[in-house]
């Protein structure tokens, strides 16, 4: 038994901040590695940390075994890693298309005219707060946080909306007979 391991996860499931040091002291540069060694980018690397370090916070436990500790701190690395890059692929397959969108009001291209007014077409078969919703997060740049406030609501209820609606979108792109209601 390993009474530091022990100690250091008593003290994280406190919250206390010495504890916190050591961890991120220790640990740090070892969840690094981790990621990394998923297929994180140098870039991406520490808001993936940033993201198991709140896991952390979030599941905290005694763990006295110092093994099983790191496979756990693993396991959280994996998850954060494989959500991370499913929020940055739905971010960007819709921030393409709007980008598009937009640009296709603002210029006469004849490139991807088609692809653009179809994403305009399902964009107005929206109900009208869904379309402000969207706009103001991907064509304002709202955060989600600004969104909830502004609407009164949680974080993760605009989170949850505007995955619903980008399904809602992705869906009639790929089907444009389905009907919206």
């Amino acid at each position: 038994m390993d009474d530091h391991t022990k100690n250091l996860t008593q003290g994280l499931a406190r919250c206390d901040e010495s504890s916190w040091r050591d961890f991120h002291d220790e640990y740090h540069s070892k969840l690094y590695r981790m990621a990394r060694a998923r297929g994180a980018s140098e870039s991406d690397a520490p808001e993936i940390i940033q993201g198991v370090y709140l896991r952390v916070l979030r599941h905290a436990k005694v763990i006295p075994d110092p093994q099983a500790f790191t496979a756990w701190l693993s396991c959280l690395v994996r998850c954060e890693v494989i959500d991370y890059a499913r929020r940055r692929t739905r971010r960007n397959w819709l921030n393409e298309r709007i980008q598009q969108w937009q640009e296709s009001r603002h210029q006469d291209q004849s490139t991807d005219i088609g692809a653009n007014e179809e994403l305009a077409t399902v964009m107005q078969t929206l109900e009208a707060p869904d379309r402000a919703l969207l706009q103001q997060h991907y064509m304002e740049g709202w955060t989600q946080k600004q969104l909830a406030e502004h609407h009164c609501t949680t974080v993760k209820a605009v989170e949850s909306k505007l995955a619903r609606l980008r399904k809602h979108l992705r869906q009639s792109l790929k089907c444009p007979t389905i009907d919206p209601s």
